[in-house]
């Protein structure tokens, strides 16, 4: 195995960055009985380290920030996908938002104050 300190703590383990808390918890477990402390301190730190790190906050947010595969999309490509699929707009939403023609709106003050 490689130092846990520079290798990738999911290499480490053996899992999938994607595995669950279960699952890393699991193989964890199996390198402990495969590399136990007394036989093997070295293997042992570095699985330990790996487990710590595959556990850290900061890194558990930061997988789920990062987006799936090497690199993030340009942001002339996500725009251009929003303009071609807009966010839906139920009907009640539009119909709520009524004429807002400015001819209209004064049509509309002017029926209030003579009703006043």
């Amino acid at each position: 195995m490689e130092n846990a300190g520079t290798a990738d703590p999911f290499q480490v383990l053996g899992i999938s960055p994607d595995a669950d808390e279960e699952q890393v918890r699991a193989r964890y477990l199996d390198l402990v009985k495969q590399y136990p402390p007394d036989r093997n301190p070295e293997e042992f730190r570095k699985i330990r380290s790996a487990f710590e790190a595959v556990r850290d906050p900061l890194l558990i947010a930061a997988r789920l920030l990062e987006p799936p595969g090497d690199e993030a999309p340009p942001w002339s490509a996500a725009i251009e996908a929003q303009k071609r699929l807009p966010p839906p707009l139920s009907p009640a939403f539009l119909l709520s938002l009524g004429n807002r023609d400015e001819n209209h709106r004064h049509t509309d003050e002017k029926k209030e104050n003579v009703h006043e």
